[in-house]
């Protein structure tokens, strides 16, 4: 049986069509899955430096940073550890949580305390202040930010959640602008 040159154009067009929607809807969905969490959670509440800050200085919570590079492999390992981590994501809402990849690292020397290796993690007091003094006790002394794990990550939230809320916080602020 011989189809028309006609019907067998139109069924063409139609393929094409399919296909052609099939994958910009496959580019887009797999666009998509890379938000601001960039691997370290999609179901964490990230937020950009200057809308981090902006919501800091509003709520009162302290800030979380991540610093890392699409290509580094230590943040690739350290990426599902922490994404996967219930602990970290509970305690992720007692802070305003930034995700800093390539291009959107600081330029601000207050952003690498001991140098610029990779991933870093800092932490941030309502007022936009980095506090250098809260660290990965766990980890190696040369690099005092890098952490490797979601323990080591889980005792820096609870340090900088102790030291940079409540009371505590409180009375060191209001004794620094004595």
């Amino acid at each position: 049986m011989k189809v028309p040159v006609g019907i067998m154009k139109v069924h063409l067009a139609a393929i094409s069509s399919f296909f052609l929607c099939f994958f910009c809807q496959l580019f887009v969905t797999v666009s998509a899955g890379e938000g601001l969490g960039k691997g370290f959670g999609d179901h964490i509440n990230w937020r950009t430096l200057e809308d981090g800050k902006k919501e800091a200085a509003a709520s009162g919570l302290p800030v979380m940073i991540i610093i890392h590079k699409s290509w580094c492999g230590a943040c690739k390992a350290l990426k599902p550890k922490f994404a996967e981590s219930k602990e970290i994501s509970e305690l992720a809402h007692n802070f305003v949580m930034v995700n800093l990849e390539d291009e959107e690292e600081p330029k601000d020397e207050a952003f690498s305390p001991d140098g610029g290796y990779i991933p870093r993690i800092l932490f941030m007091d309502p007022s936009g202040n980095i506090h250098p003094e809260i660290i990965n006790e766990r980890g190696n002394p040369s690099y005092k930010y890098f952490y490797t794990n979601a323990e080591q990550v889980i005792q820096g939230m609870k340090e900088a959640e102790a030291k940079l809320t409540g009371d505590a916080f409180k009375k060191k602020h209001l004794g620094d602008e004595l």
